[in-house]
């Protein structure tokens, strides 16, 4: 239940009843998948010249970037984005990759809708892999009945 894109996933093919358990048995390809997952999550935040920086301000302008980059920063300081990872992250971005890519020379051509379609795809997904998925009610009761006994 690391985040709403995985949480969502296992609910739906393991069922909420493995869920509730305190140990699942997993594969350590899943594992490294999940790792994988969250490292490309990092690098598509819309920060600076990492790869969402630059696909936002491809398809969307400078603009969008620096309103996307303050709020991905407060959600990286407030640890909401990564959880544990948010704040190193974020300090990392802050002093070394914060800096936007230079405008190409053609910056005055627009981008198709498929394109910044794609572009907000690839943000969802980061968003999704790092935001954390909150307990539903029924989760919390089942936590609670399995513990005490």
């Amino acid at each position: 239940q690391g985040s709403v894109l995985l949480g969502g996933l296992a609910k739906t093919f393991i069922g909420s009843g493995a869920m509730v358990k305190s140990q699942v048995m997993v594969h350590p390809n899943l594992i490294a998948g999940w790792c994988s997952m969250v490292c490309t999550a990092l690098n598509a935040l819309p920060i600076g010249s990492l790869d969402g920086g630059r696909i936002v301000q491809a398809a969307y302008g400078r603009r969008a970037l620096s309103i996307s980059a303050i709020l991905t920063y407060a959600g990286l300081g407030f640890g909401i984005l990564g959880s544990t990872l948010s704040l190193p992250f974020g300090l990392y971005v802050l002093f070394c990759q914060r800096i936007p890519e230079q405008y190409l020379k053609n910056h005055v051509t627009g981008t198709d809708t498929n394109r910044q379609l794609f572009a907000a795809a690839v943000l969802l997904f980061s968003v999704a892999t790092l935001l954390p998925m909150a307990p539903s009610d029924l989760d919390i009761m089942q936590a609670s009945i399995q513990n005490s006994f």
